[in-house]
C-alpha cells in the first residue's frame, strides 16, 4: 500500500471534519516552514495527500486570510531569487509562476515590475560570458551562446543584442 493509499484510508477512518482539517492545516504549515509556497501549490499537495476540496478551500482560505500565504508575496520572493541566481528571463519566469498556479495578471505585473529591459539584458551578457568558451567568430559558438539564452527564458531581443555585444567585443 503506497503513501497517498494509507492517508486516504486513515481519513475515511476519522469521524469529524475538524480532525482533517487540523490534519490539513499542519500539513500546509509544515510546507510553509520550508519555503514560501502559491495558494495552488498547497491546494495540490492538499489533493494529492488526500484531502477533499471540501476541507482544502477552508484550510487554504483561513492561511490566505491569516497572512501565512500570499500569492503576490510569493511571486516576488521567486523573481528575486532567480534573479539573484541569474539564470532566467522574464518568459522563463511567467512560465515557472504559470506552473505554480499564480494568475496571468499578476504574473504580468510582478514580473515587468522585478525586471526591466536593461536588467534582463546585463543577466543575459553575464551568463553568456560566464558560458562562453571558444571562439565567438564561429558560428557554432554563437548558436550555442543563443540556445543557452533562449532556452534560460531570455526573450529574441534580448538575446539579438547579448550576441551583437559579444560580437564587437570580440572585434576590438
Amino acid at each position: 500500500m503506497n503513501k497517498v493509499n494509507k492517508v486516504k484510508t486513515k481519513q475515511k477512518n476519522r469521524a469529524p471534519a475538524e480532525l482533517d482539517e487540523h490534519a490539513a492545516r499542519e500539513k500546509c504549515l509544515r510546507l510553509l516552514a520550508l519555503r514560501l509556497r502559491s495558494a495552488a501549490e498547497l491546494r495540490a499537495r492538499l489533493s494529492d495527500s488526500g484531502f477533499e476540496d471540501e476541507v482544502i478551500g477552508p484550510v487554504v482560505g483561513d492561511l490566505a486570510r491569516s497572512g501565512l500565504v500570499d500569492d503576490e508575496e510569493f511571486a516576488r520572493a521567486w523573481v528575486a531569487s532567480r534573479q539573484a541566481s541569474g539564470g532566467a528571463g522574464r518568459q522563463k519566469l511567467r512560465w515557472e509562476l504559470r506552473r505554480k498556479g499564480l494568475s496571468e495578471d499578476l504574473i504580468r505585473r510582478v514580473v515587468d515590475e522585478g525586471i526591466d529591459d536593461q536588467t534582463e539584458t546585463y543577466q543575459a551578457l553575464t551568463l553568456a560570458r560566464k558560458r562562453l568558451k571558444g571562439n565567438l567568430r564561429e558560428t557554432k559558438t554563437l548558436a550555442r551562446i543563443r540556445r543557452l539564452l533562449l532556452g534560460r527564458g531570455f526573450g529574441f531581443e534580448t538575446v539579438d543584442s547579448v550576441l551583437q555585444q559579444l560580437t564587437t567585443e570580440a572585434e576590438h
